[in-house]
């Protein structure tokens, strides 16, 4: 009896350990995506912005008749400007595809891990019932062998069951460790070839912007009657 309350208690705790383990992972992927998210709605928000100046001085280089090469200059920093906002544009789609979807998944991915916990504890629960039913047996019908044997019998087929599942529990939590662990990583790697793919071509685009700029000539502008 002792043996068995013992091995009892030891699938609870697992059980336990489990619990825990899908709770922290639910509750920090729920704030990574939460953050990243945000993350990503502040990109959307300056590809916006980017977009708006671009049309912004568009507008001003149509209107300016008399600099010439202030106009020039104008009309091709604000289409720079626009090929920068079609990359941010991008970095914001692959955000939500490669980065938010995929940790927004984890809410789902850990209800059913702590299904797998819920069912863990309701075959432990059936074990215990069963235990507890042989033993009133054996108490009140210390004789009665066939009773005696149908409850040994429950209990032995309850025993099985909470084994397999703790079996099956095992091997679910190891699943959902490793795929834990590879999802997080790629996830960041994503997240950083993203930033790191949009940076390396803006500081591209940006460096012909400046030269945009810098080559109006302000002295021949100046010069036009």
């Amino acid at each position: 009896m002792l043996r068995a309350r013992s091995q009892s208690s030891l699938y609870e705790q697992e059980a336990k350990f489990v619990q825990d383990r899908i709770t922290g992972v639910e509750k920090h992927f729920a704030e990574l995506c939460t953050t990243f998210a945000a993350f990503t709605r502040k990109a959307a928000r300056l590809r916006d912005k980017n977009d708006e100046l671009a049309k912004v001085i568009q507008t001003y280089a149509d209107s300016e008749i008399i600099n010439r090469s202030l106009s020039a200059g104008l009309v091709n920093f604000s289409a720079t400007l626009s090929v920068i906002g079609d990359y941010r544009d991008a970095e914001v789609q692959r955000l939500d595809a490669k980065i938010i979807v995929p940790l927004s998944q984890y809410a789902t991915i850990c209800k059913h891990a702590r299904d797998d916990v819920k069912n863990t504890f309701a075959a432990r629960d059936r074990e215990l019932t069963r235990r507890r039913h042989l033993d009133k047996v054996r108490e009140r019908n210390p004789r009665n062998r066939q009773m005696i044997s149908q409850a040994e019998s429950e209990l032995t087929k309850a025993s099985i069951e909470v084994s397999r599942v703790v079996k099956g529990l095992e091997e679910q939590i190891d699943s959902f460790e490793r795929r834990k662990l590879h999802d997080l990583k790629s996830i960041l790697l994503d997240f950083v070839t993203i930033e790191l793919s949009f940076h390396t071509k803006a500081l591209e685009l940006l460096t012909k912007a400046y030269q945009d700029i810098a080559i109006i000539d302000e002295i021949k502008d100046i010069e036009v009657k």
